[in-house]
């Protein structure tokens, strides 16, 4: 369905302008004059008209825009606003485009009496298995309002997690650029220059220092081809990533590297506790829980794993002891599900352990980056002592040539 920018005016001369997908200008015209609206113009957005129609320039769908998106679905829903007439609201108030358009085609499912979950699985490359499924349950109690806003609750505290992560990451991440940067300058610019002033002594240089000029030489000619390499290497990674192969060896890094294991399990318990808590607080079975939850741990490794914990579930067990036989989820979470099952307040139980693992979640990872940060100075450290001593080197020696 196409996309169009428009622009409408109403009998009073004001003016609405917008963005939207409709399947011709005569449907979208027909929408604005039921909103007394005249369709004044009207151009159809396309890869060469605008650049985020492409794929990969499309605006992400982050946690945030969920939350938000969430929240505000509920509040209109609560207010008693029948959820075509809430969907056409929410896609005037969206900034994110990606997800406007999305509300845009599910505002038009929804005219033709489709169900707002089915449509809603049309796109589930934006919308996670949890947020479909809560919504199919909803939609089947009649408590629609209510899941939005406990998956806008669950959203926000998803969005504190991943930016608990990323405030923690971010300085060691402009340490490593501001290195990668010095080496760039040192073997552009200043390698260069006392390379031709040893050239015009006619010195015998070490071989330390032949080797940095040919580095050197290398990044001025072939500075492209680096860039090239360099681009090619994140590429693949990227893809290789996404393959099985790649899911497996990354998972496994993950959750067995001394470095990263400890927040890879905290931010893995938290999701788990979380996302299971907010299932069964809905009266979803543990099973089905377990099987949504388990698209959206982010590691293959333990979502193999929970194949297994299903298995024994079925077989007649609890949550608890299967997750202890694991050995991967830390025993005081298990001690809590092991205590909510037995009150018969294990939704609780989880919420209250994803709250917790959240808060260690920002410890693991500061002392996280307190180890690389270090690595990272000591690495720029070590690159520059050798440019250093491999330009002064030589020119101690035609120094001490001149002094004789």
């Amino acid at each position: 369905m196409p996309i169009y920018e428009f622009k409408a005016r109403n009998i009073e001369d004001k003016i609405l302008e917008g963005r939207s997908k409709f399947s011709s200008k005569e449907s979208l015209a027909e929408q604005l004059e039921l909103k007394g609206y005249i369709l004044v113009e009207a151009k159809e957005l396309n890869a060469f008209t605008d650049i985020s129609q492409i794929s990969i320039f499309k605006q992400r769908v982050k946690v945030k825009d969920l939350a938000i998106f969430c929240r505000q679905f509920a509040i209109i829903l609560e207010a008693g606003v029948p959820i075509a007439t809430a969907l056409d609201v929410l896609k005037e108030q969206t900034t994110n485009i990606t997800l406007r358009d999305c509300i845009s085609d599910i505002y038009e499912d929804i005219q033709k009496g489709t169900a707002l979950s089915v449509s809603m699985k049309k796109h589930d490359n934006l919308f996670p298995e949890i947020l479909i499924y809560m919504v199919e349950s909803g939609e089947l109690s009649g408590m629609l309002d209510k899941t939005f806003s406990r998956m806008a609750e669950h959203f926000e505290k998803e969005n504190r997690l991943h930016q608990k992560i990323k405030s923690a990451m971010t300085y060691p991440a402009i340490v490593l650029l501001v290195a990668v940067a010095v080496i760039f300058v040192l073997m552009v610019n200043v390698v260069p220059s006392f390379s031709s002033i040893l050239g015009g002594f006619g010195v015998e240089v070490p071989i330390f220092t032949k080797v940095l000029i040919s580095i050197s030489s290398f990044f001025q000619s072939f500075w492209w081809l680096m860039i090239g390499i360099l681009l090619g290497a994140v590429a693949g990674f990227s893809r290789y990533r996404k393959t099985d192969s790649g899911r497996h060896l990354f998972g496994n890094l993950a959750i067995k590297l001394p470095i990263v294991k400890q927040v890879t399990r905290n931010v893995i318990t938290a999701r788990f506790s979380r996302t299971m808590g907010t299932l069964m607080a809905s009266g979803v079975l543990i099973i089905q829980a377990l099987e949504v939850v388990q698209k959206l741990l982010g590691n293959i490794i333990i979502e193999e794993k929970i194949d297994l914990v299903i298995e024994d579930i079925k077989q007649g067990k609890g949550l608890s002891q299967p997750l202890a036989a694991m050995k991967y989820f830390p025993p005081m979470m298990v001690s809590m599900i092991r205590i909510g099952e037995e009150s018969g307040n294990l939704d609780y139980s989880l919420d209250k352990a994803a709250d917790f693992f959240d808060e260690e979640v920002e410890t693991s990872v500061q002392q996280l980056t307190s180890l690389i940060e270090p690595i990272i100075v000591i690495f720029l450290a070590v690159i520059v002592a050798f440019v250093i001593l491999s330009i002064l080197y030589p020119m101690m020696s035609i120094y001490q040539n001149m002094s004789v």
